[in-house]
């Protein structure tokens, strides 16, 4: 039975992760509670983002209108949102279907609606405006206020405590120190338009992330005087029948008016652009207007269900992340989960039991529960604005009889279907009363005698081998003079990709434009690669044969001979039969290959990739400095990077799914300086502790890289993997000393192959593309042939999406082909290790040469999963592994019994 936690105590500590409306809303009312309650709490509140600055950098993404109803709570909390914050203030909607439009007004006559359209952050990306209008940073200056302490941080870690009487620890970093907190209770604020969902949270305490789509929101700079002129203080709403766009909407702000899109499906740029021509949305545009060059576009995931889970033991999550309104009143529910969450935590307890009844089932009542019939009476209207007669029947009796009791409510189901104004609950009902039915039948009856009679028209006179056949997109040749390549990302993947392109259209006697986008600073050397840095054989090869490039031997710190692996107690040495692997520093080996890029030709832009447009003529790549058209665009931006999240948003492309990693450096010192005496072998781990699945220890010139690596590790992990025995024993004396003074650094890699990861004009490589055998090493070559094939293909076939698949994929169809079968290895040494049988492999390996090449094969990534289980495992080896494990597991019971 779980200790019951009881509530806030006086002194207690909450850490707020997220500065939006749910962690203000959440500071708001517990530093409310506490005053209430005579409590000294301490809030910080750890925010990423700066909500002053323009553009996505400093916006949360969101249409930003502010119902009636949100106004109001807030101005009873005494949160008053000043003239200088609010772009416009709404009068009224207009509901526009395929072919007919109507006006909706208040159902209350005379009510003016005090609804208000805002800017999330700093304002569109390409505004003029030097004034503070952020929404959002207006509630944390609030919080600020009230007594909470903000910090400009970026949180890489939560460590929830196995012992609910212990502290949550929360690992951060602020101005690029890396720090840690305690706390007695952490709020998870952070919506799901960010990783902190999937990498930090995790699905250890039973989380699961709420399931989203992609929306679209885009500014269009129409000009102040126009926007009151045209739009008169409406938003103005679309059921166009633009498949897959469930609804749109213009929403009038001061020099801008946002588009906002939401579909059934991920919203594309593509979408927006066939909904920006629809000859409806024309009529509201200037004469002759054009989408500009430089627009502030974003495609944020919104929650189209709730979170399970969302609570534990002094830790709860609100907002997006945990429970919101479906397609609604994002912000309004962004209050009312932090409102009932800090209730919960000051007047129940903070335990997991008390989240569950205090908070999360109250908030399914209020908002979970009420989604059902939100998604009925949205269905109810896609059905009725998909079929043009009833649309129109119904629009004519609005117009027609609008003074009638009918209409009115007709209004008021619209008005407060788009406002939100009320619960979906209330609107189904009021939508299907027998009243309004008896009222409309007569209508709607007419209305679908009429659409039965024009479909059976429409089918006798359609001449059924003159339909319209599907288009297919024309095939796209190989790079010609002239064309304009596009890398994001300057690692080993995205430089090889360069330097081939160039010495390849130097052989074709062409010259081609070829421009990489790189944000970290390899040549500064303060950049940091979370890997440990070892390249293995045919490396030299390929630099020097394919890429024409000199291998940097000036960089390798130390040869890499062989390894030892050690697993349940036992130990092997591992040797490749002369093959040797070179320990070096990723981020100089970087640097190297970006500057012979450079000396190739490549033009390499120090900036941030911010959007992509991937058109059927060009792609558009804005950055933080500028932006480039270009024929094809190659993604190389690995794992970490968001750029993953705009190829998301514009093409079919989803990123690999990965393991975490987490990496440290131990200099020792005095004596123990000079790392020349060692024998430069690598000492791997298969460690018994559950979430670590491998780990090892790499020596360099003067200091160890170690590293870790699983799909739920954290820095507790590695505390604990750092205090093994068979760690320590492999480390020097001074080693102990140092503990719980290293600096981690955290990453990932891919352990399956990325979806789509290429189409027409793209193409992705690297980690990115998941085109690596997965839990081994040779990262690097894998990456430098991947950019090479890339390179290849775009020259000599094409870059279109069939051109891709057929040169590039298929060329690493064997890596594909490896995936069950590394599964299964991976599998078998999890449970081995953690089980304890590993070390009997290893003690019948010692006397077996097959089984200890195979061993080496599998920590060296020398050959595939496949072909190692085909030519070592004979069925008398595999009888004698079997023997072993049940031995492993009568002695383990037999202890037990004792």
């Amino acid at each position: 039975m779980k200790t019951n936690i009881g509530p806030l105590k006086d002194n207690d500590t909450i850490a707020i992760i997220g500065g939006g409306p749910a962690g203000s809303f959440f500071a708001h009312f517990a530093l409310k509670l506490a005053k209430e309650l005579n409590k000294k709490i301490t809030i910080y509140i750890l925010c990423g983002k700066d909500f002053i600055q323009k553009g996505p950098v400093g916006c949360k993404m969101c249409a930003g209108v502010l119902s009636e109803t949100l106004i109001a709570k807030m101005e009873q909390e005494g949160i008053v949102l000043p003239t200088s914050r609010i772009q416009n203030e709404i009068d009224g909607y207009f509901f526009q279907s395929q072919e007919r439009g109507i006006s909706l007004h208040h159902p209350l006559p005379g009510h003016k609606p005090r609804i208000i359209t805002i800017f999330r952050g700093g304002g569109p990306r390409y505004s003029l405006s030097d004034v503070n209008i952020s929404f959002d940073d207006f509630l944390l200056n609030h919080s600020a206020s009230m007594g909470a302490k903000v910090l400009s941080a970026i949180v890489e870690e939560i460590e929830l405590p196995e012992n609910p009487q212990h502290l949550v620890n929360i690992v951060y970093r602020e101005e690029g120190i890396r720090k840690k907190i305690s706390v007695s209770l952490a709020v998870g604020a952070f919506g799901v338009n960010t990783s902190l969902t999937k990498r930090i949270v995790g699905k250890k305490h039973g989380y699961r992330e709420p399931r989203s789509i992609r929306t679209c929101n885009a500014e269009l700079p129409l000009g102040r005087s126009y926007i009151r002129e045209r739009f008169q203080r409406t938003i103005y709403i679309f059921s166009l029948g633009i498949k897959p766009i469930k609804f749109a909407a213009l929403i009038p702000k001061d020099d801008y008016v946002t588009v906002s899109l939401v579909g059934n499906e991920d919203i594309t740029k593509a979408h927006l652009m066939q909904f920006i021509k629809h000859p409806r949305i024309r009529e509201l545009l200037p004469e002759g207007w054009s989408l500009p060059e430089n627009v502030c576009i974003c495609f944020p995931k919104i929650p189209v269900a709730h979170a399970a889970h969302p609570y534990s033991d002094r830790f709860v999550i609100t907002g997006d992340a945990s429970i919101s309104r479906t397609y609604k009143n994002g912000i309004e529910s962004s209050f009312e989960t932090s409102r009932l969450a800090a209730y919960a935590a000051f007047y129940h307890g903070i335990s997991e039991k008390d989240f569950k009844e205090a908070y999360y089932t109250p908030a399914l009542k209020l908002l979970a529960h009420d989604n059902f019939y939100g998604k009925l009476i949205l269905n109810l209207h896609d059905y009725i604005t998909s079929k043009k007669h009833i649309a129109n029947t119904h629009i004519d009796y609005l117009c027609k009889h609008k003074d009638t009791w009918g209409a009115q409510r007709i209004n008021a189901i619209l008005w407060n279907m788009v406002t939100g104004n009320i619960g979906y609950k209330e609107i189904f009902y009021d939508a299907m009363s027998f009243r309004l039915q008896a009222v409309m039948f007569p209508h709607n009856f007419r209305s679908s005698v009429k659409m039965v009679y024009g479909y059976f028209r429409k089918l006798t006179n359609t001449d059924l081998a003159g339909t319209a056949r599907s288009k297919e997109t024309p095939a796209l040749g190989p790079l010609k003079n002239q064309s304009t390549v596009v890398i994001i990302g300057g690692g080993p993947a995205g430089t090889s990709c360069g330097i081939a392109l160039k010495h390849l259209a130097k052989e074709k006697n062409i010259d081609i434009n070829v421009i990489l986008y790189e944000m970290k600073d390899f040549e500064g050397g303060i950049e940091h690669n979370e890997c440990a840095g070892v390249l293995s054989h045919p490396i030299e090869h390929i630099m020097e044969d394919t890429l024409k490039i000199p291998f940097p031997w000036y960089l390798v710190k130390r040869d890499i001979p062989g390894y030892y692996l050690h697993a349940n107690g036992q130990t092997i040495t591992l040797e490749g039969n002369g093959e040797i692997s070179y320990a070096l520093r990723r981020i100089q080996f970087d640097a190297y290959l970006l500057q012979k890029a450079k000396e190739a030709g490549v033009t390499v832009i120090k900036s941030k990739v911010t959007d992509i447009e991937i058109g059927r003529e060009k792609i558009v790549i804005y950055s933080e400095t500028r932006h480039t058209s270009a024929d094809v665009v190659v993604g190389a931006f690995g794992i970490e990077e968001g750029t993953h999240k705009l190829f998301e948003s514009g093409t079919p492309y989803k990123s690999p799914k990965y393991l975490l990693s987490i990496l440290t450096k131990f200099h020792p010192k005095g004596k123990y300086h000079d790392l020349e005496n060692t024998d430069g072998y690598i000492h791997a781990f298969l460690s018994s502790i559950k979430e670590i699945e491998f780990g090892a220890i790499t020596p360099k010139a003067d200091h160890y890289t170690i590293n870790i690596a699983g799909a739920k590790i954290s820095s507790k992990s590695m505390d604990n993997f750092l205090q093994q025995s068979e760690v320590m024993n492999q480390l020097p004396e001074c080693f102990k000393d140092a503990l719980g003074h290293f600096d981690y650094h955290r990453g990932c890699f891919p352990v399956k192959p990325a979806k789509n990861p290429f189409g027409d004009r793209y193409v992705i490589i690297g980690d990115a593309a998941g085109l690596i055998r997965p839990f081994k090493g040779k990262g690097v070559n894998a990456a430098c042939l991947m950019g090479i094939k890339a390179a290849e293909t775009m020259m000599n076939v094409g870059i279109s999406k069939r051109a891709f698949h057929t040169s590039y994929f298929n060329s690493f169809y064997d890596v594909i082909k490896d995936l069950p079968y590394a599964r299964a290895v991976r599998r078998f040494i999890i449970w081995g290790a953690y089980y304890g049988f590993l070390g009997s492999v290893i003690q019948i390996a010692k006397s077996n040469p097959e089984l200890k090449g195979a061993l080496f094969d599998s920590v060296s990534g020398r050959r595939t999963y496949r072909r190692i289980l085909i030519d070592a495992f004979s069925v008398r080896l595999s009888f004698k592994i079997f023997a072993a494990i049940i031995q492993c597991f009568i002695s383990k019971i037999t202890k037990k019994q004792r």
